[in-house]
């Protein structure tokens, strides 16, 4: 196989070659999810040191780091974590753009839309239950416990924001800022790319009742994402040539969070994982960009 410096190598030529053939290239990653293995590697120079000695790196790492070298867009659709702060400083050092983690395409994108809903109401959700099954390779690798938990982490942050949007549902005192969420997915070869998902979300209303809704979706996986796919690569080509009072929007191009499952911003303090907050933002942004108002959600206008 070589030693991570030949791999690196080598994929730098591949890239090199496709930049010879194309005016600009953008590298996607849609591989199978891979072992939460690693914890985060931190310092710079202790990722030159596992790439100089060969310890064992992750392939969406060795790609993503070839990527950087070459200037290249690196997009992550899968949920491992490959973007590491040091891979972030790798980037940020060679003026380079990385977009993720992890397709937001069916069951977490209507996840994120009915905690913006019901909390929105009113109403404190106190459990998310999500129950999957399809056939492709993505199921059966998901079987892997090692790659089931790189996507229970991906899904476990989306409803954080609605959580941390409404201070009085949910307090910090005694623990009372929790849902109950549980993911399960299951490989049934037979259902082929058509995953079916079950969710169940439970809030609790006056006089401590109880509310349930339960929902069934059956999707054609693949046929959800691709489109993504293509909205995310032609605004990642957009917003790498974009400048806000000269500065690039980089390394990481945050406004592609409506898109991803888990993402990563330039500043960790503030990240939106809302479906209607990210959607606003990036629609704010593209018409600001074409010299359009920005919506004025106050409608003020309208009263005089």
């Amino acid at each position: 196989m070589g030693t991570n410096e030949e791999l690196i190598e080598y994929l730098r030529e591949d890239i090199r070659a496709c930049k010879a053939r194309n005016d600009k290239v953008i590298m996607l990653w849609t591989a199978n999810t891979e072992m939460f293995l690693l914890p985060e590697i931190n310092a710079l120079d202790d990722l030159e040191d596992r790439i100089k000695n060969n310890n064992p790196l992750p392939s969406s790492v060795l790609y993503c780091i070839a990527a950087i070298l070459e200037g290249v867009t690196y997009l992550n659709g899968s949920p491992q974590n490959t973007f590491h702060p040091a891979i972030v400083e790798l980037a940020k050092k060679n003026n380079s753009f990385l977009g993720g983690n992890d397709f937001k395409s069916g069951q977490t994108r209507f996840k994120t839309i009915m905690s913006d809903f019901l909390i929105g109401s009113g109403l404190r959700l106190a459990s998310v239950v999500s129950y999957n099954h399809l056939g492709n390779n993505d199921g059966k690798n998901l079987q892997e416990d090692k790659c089931f938990q790189s996507k229970k982490i991906s899904k476990a942050g989306v409803l954080d924001d609605a959580i941390k949007g409404n201070d009085i549902l949910y307090p910090e005192e005694d623990g009372k800022n929790k849902i109950d969420h549980e993911v399960v997915i299951k490989y049934v070869p037979f259902v082929g790319d058509s995953k079916r998902a079950l969710d169940e979300y439970s809030s609790q209303i006056f006089l401590n009742g109880t509310n349930t809704i339960s929902s069934y979706n059956i999707c054609e996986d693949s046929l959800l994402a691709v489109p993504l796919m293509y909205d995310m690569i032609v605004l990642a080509e957009l917003f790498t040539r974009m400048e806000i009072d000269e500065e690039k929007l980089g390394p990481v191009l945050s406004y592609l969070s409506f898109f991803f499952k888990a993402p990563i911003t330039n500043h960790n303090e503030y990240i939106i994982n809302s479906f209607s907050r990210q959607r606003e933002t990036l629609t704010n942004l593209l018409k600001v960009a074409s010299g359009i108002l920005p919506d004025d959600t106050t409608l003020l206008s309208f009263k005089f």
